[in-house]
């Protein structure tokens, strides 16, 4: 039995291949052994079989017969095995075969990255294309932005200059102060609920009268 396996472990070695281990249960049809001796057969000694020489013999001879008949076979298998794949031309074979078998994988492998690169170049042009874009349109808004904040800029520095002509300085003092003097501004006034302006002579004026029409109604009264 151990020539057995051996055997079957190195055809599985030799041909490169592995063979599934199938588990099946056993339902025993006798007693397991592990349980022990049923008490009626406690003290029963089993007879030994009686061999006669001749038969013993003839048995002997039958099984060396059978087991180098076995071993013989099985180095005949061996043999054939060894030659028929670990020859040279087989093995030049497998070795040209593995590589046809590379060659094809590279070539496979070449197309693809042909394609993919194909399909990341456009890809990439097409953001380089729209990325340069939004830069155009984000430099157009920033030029646009910076034409506007010049343009304010300008208005002011304008604005500025119109005012400047009547800013008082060293050389136009005497002139302000003249005309300062010539042109007296009175801020004692009143505004009534229509917005009129009324200063202080027609204030007092138009107090005196007020007055005198509410002595009237009192004397009508």
């Amino acid at each position: 039995m151990q020539h057995f396996c051996k055997q079957e472990l190195l055809f599985g070695k030799l041909l490169c291949k592995t063979k599934p281990v199938n588990q099946q249960p056993v339902r025993f049809t006798r007693k397991p052994r592990w349980l022990p001796r049923a008490p009626s057969k406690m003290f029963r000694v089993p007879v030994r079989p009686k061999i006669s020489t001749e038969e013993r013999n003839e048995l002997f001879q039958l099984f060396t017969t059978y087991r180098t008949s076995m071993k013989s076979i099985k180095k005949q298998l061996e043999y054939e095995l060894e030659t028929s794949y670990t020859g040279q031309e087989v093995l030049q074979e497998i070795a040209n075969k593995e590589e046809a078998l590379w060659k094809k994988c590279l070539e496979i492998n070449d197309n693809w990255n042909a394609e993919v690169a194909l399909a990341r170049d456009e890809r990439l042009a097409i953001e380089r294309e729209a990325q340069r874009k939004l830069i155009l349109a984000q430099l157009i808004e920033k030029e646009e932005e910076k034409k506007k904040q010049l343009e304010a800029i300008e208005e002011i520095v304008r604005l500025e200059k119109e005012k400047s002509k009547s800013y008082i300085t060293v050389e136009n003092i005497d002139q302000a102060i003249d005309k300062a003097l010539d042109n007296i501004v009175n801020y004692k006034y009143a505004i009534d609920v229509a917005g009129n302006i009324y200063y202080n002579n027609e204030l007092e004026k138009q107090t005196t009268e007020t007055g005198k029409q509410q002595q009237q109604v009192k004397v009508v009264n």
